[in-house]
């Protein structure tokens, strides 16, 4: 009996000498990430649901994993993990189509296309029309006329340009905003010039709303321009002052009355550049058209890296004075713990995004009416031990398993010469 004791003993003790760390540890190991803050509440907000705490790119620093927030873990004082949950703050576009009549589609005497609609019901707040051609590889000013009666027309917008440009890509702009009205009747003209009437296929009217989103803003450091002779091509590098999830990239240049396509680039784990996203900016600016989008959207990314890489064909390259990010505000929200404090880990760059069943919770909650926190000042983790602490104990501790080893082998050895000299019954 004393024999089969000592065996599991013995066997206990080298799993627990060759089982990962973490596997004999708690759930959350402190030692594996680098920084953390405590949450702080304020007199009032303290309760039992649902609080949230905006994601500021300033205090949280750069992001270390590939997924954005996959190692933020809220962790009570007792070392117990808080589900979490990340809402962004993007804005929202809805926009309803209205029912209407064309009663009148024709030339001008100066050889320009008139269009006239009337709508079945007084509407309120129109302001977006798109222009329906198959049209392509034009350019055209339009105006936007209203009427109350149809015979009285006042200018509503009389700068709009819709185009289709065609080199190596296509890109269209049909779509016309302008300041929301209310007229039963509007006009379109479309100033063709020396250029033949585009044949249009009617119009489509849309009444929009837009809940406005909150963002942050990411300031870039730009290197010097490279040019690509043969390529017919221009590229410059931006260094972002924080590697932050950003949703879109925004163009300053001096430049007036151009269009460039470019592609977006980011940085690959080896070095190299790779695609990310691209887009077409433009700008029209004379004194009777003013059209212009400086910004590309892209899909979220925290990188520090970026490169725009512009096709300017024979064109000269773009003077690009200015680029910055600009990211949608983050809502991380979690269940408050009553009578226990919170705090907030990050930056373990090899930390999974866990998995919690809040997300349904949250999509039943009026954000806008939850407690909002705020996170105290960021502290180095004092018992941060790195890579080292992400390795096995036989790996932490070679020299000690040595030595249990050969203290085991050495107790094995005793025991099977007792068992020998052991007289026979």
């Amino acid at each position: 009996m004393n024999k089969i004791f000592s065996f599991l003993l013995f066997a206990c003790l080298a799993l627990q000498l060759f089982w990962p760390s973490q596997g004999i540890c708690a759930n959350f190991d402190e030692r594996l990430w680098e920084k953390y803050a405590e949450i702080e509440f304020s007199a009032g907000t303290a309760g039992e649901g649902l609080a949230g705490l905006y994601l500021n790119p300033k205090q949280i620093g750069d992001i270390s994993t590939k997924t954005p927030f996959a190692d933020f873990r809220v962790i009570t004082d007792q070392k117990e993990e808080v589900p979490w949950h990340i809402v962004t703050k993007r804005p929202e576009n809805r926009q309803t189509e209205l029912p209407h009549r064309i009663q009148n589609l024709s030339l001008t005497p100066q050889g320009d296309t008139w269009l006239e609609i009337v709508f079945d019901k007084q509407p309120r707040g129109v302001d977006t029309l798109e222009v329906m051609t198959n049209e392509t590889d034009f350019s055209r000013q339009v105006e936007i006329f209203g009427s109350a009666d149809g015979r009285k027309w006042h200018t509503v917008r009389n700068d709009a340009v819709i185009f289709d440009l065609t080199r190596q890509e296509t890109f269209r702009h049909t779509k016309i905003t302008f300041p929301p009205t209310g007229f039963h009747y509007l006009a379109v003209k479309i100033i063709n010039g020396n250029a033949r009437a585009l044949e249009i296929k009617g119009v489509r009217i849309f009444q929009q709303s837009v809940i406005s989103g909150q963002i942050y803003v990411i300031q870039a450091t730009l290197e010097k321009p490279q040019i690509d002779t043969p390529k017919q091509e221009s590229s410059i590098a931006a260094s972002m002052d924080t590697a932050f999830p950003i949703d879109q990239l925004v163009i300053e240049t001096l430049e007036k009355n151009f269009q460039r396509f470019a592609e977006v680039q980011i940085r690959h784990d080896k070095g190299d550049w790779q695609k990310w996203a691209s887009g077409t900016i433009f700008d029209f600016s004379a004194t009777n058209m003013r059209e212009s989008r400086l910004t590309i959207d892209i899909p979220e990314i925290a990188a520090k890296q970026f490169r725009l890489v512009f096709k300017d064909f024979d064109s000269p390259p773009l003077p690009v004075t200015a680029i910055t990010g600009k990211g949608y505000r983050r809502l991380l929200l979690f269940k408050q713990q009553p009578g226990k404090k919170l705090f907030l880990f990050w930056r373990n760059s090899q930390a999974a995004t866990p998995v919690y069943d809040l997300a349904s919770v949250v999509s039943r909650q009026n954000i806008d009416d939850l407690a909002i926190v705020s996170l105290g000042q960021p502290r180095a983790n004092t018992k941060f031990a790195g890579s080292k602490a992400r390795l096995p104990f036989s790996e932490r501790y070679k020299h000690l398993l040595y030595l249990f080893v050969i203290l085991g082998i050495g107790g094995l050895i005793f025991l099977q010469y007792r068992v020998l000299r052991a007289p026979k019954k």
